[in-house]
């Protein structure tokens, strides 16, 4: 018997991975105290040990349901993982910032693609309902990295215009942590602004398409008739 793949969006411990992993970046980056940067560090290994728990169930499933290029980035994130938790203080050196930029890079494209079955144009509420709950998330994240956010109004208002590209200027990222946060809401705003208006023009052609349908299926049912009162009128003496 066939074995069935296992559909990306069914992946909890690849999901939990890539979510603990934001976390720990910025409590490492940010934490002020030795707690915070070694709970980040904790988080690291958590991540990890997902990755390690997804990667091995995705091989016993079997290799038609392995694709050599998410394994590979799998891979990659977890030896990310592994490597960010080494404890170390900021400031961090040049190359370290790069290591550590391009690792939330692969998770970020890695926890994208993750989610991209969930956003596809023709769900238009469920795009909305996930926007929504990512601007809340970004709007909590500006409000614990940006020293300028006093409220979580404020964050929310930030996470918005940082998103929609806007840069009205009356809030802007200052710190280290606040700017790389603000890259990737940047990024994800495009996104799904992008996913957005493709949903709702996607509802007007839809709509277009039912009515061409239905009209095409007149036409047809017509021109049956038509033909069926033609081969009478042929049979007639």
């Amino acid at each position: 018997m066939q074995k069935k793949n296992f559909p990306e969006p069914l992946r909890p411990m690849l999901l939990g991975a890539l979510v603990f992993s934001i976390p720990a970046f910025y409590l490492i980056l940010t934490g002020p105290t030795a707690l915070y940067r070694n709970a980040g560090s904790m988080l690291y290994c958590l991540t990890a040990l997902l990755m390690a728990i997804d990667i091995g169930r995705r091989r016993r499933i079997g290799p038609a349901s392995v694709r050599w290029h998410a394994t590979l980035a799998d891979i990659v994130i977890l030896g990310g993982a592994l490597a960010s938790a080494w404890p170390g203080d900021p400031p961090w050196a040049v190359l370290e910032w790069i290591l550590r930029l391009g690792f939330s890079g692969v998770v970020f494209m890695r926890l994208s693609t993750l989610l991209a079955r969930l956003v596809a144009p023709h769900h238009l509420f469920q795009v909305l309902a996930i926007a929504v709950i990512l601007l809340a998330v970004a709007g909590g994240g500006f409000y614990w990295l940006e020293p300028r956010v006093l409220t979580y109004a404020d964050g929310l208002w930030l996470a918005f215009i940082t998103g929609a590209t806007v840069g009205y200027g009356d809030l802007v990222p200052s710190t280290p942590a606040s700017r790389v946060f603000a890259v990737f809401i940047v990024l994800l705003g495009y996104a799904l602004f992008s996913v957005v208006t493709a949903s709702i023009a996607a509802l007007f052609v839809s709509e277009d398409e039912k009515r061409f349908e239905k009209e095409l299926h007149a036409d047809i049912r017509a021109l049956r008739e038509e033909i069926a009162a033609l081969r009478r009128a042929l049979r007639q003496p």
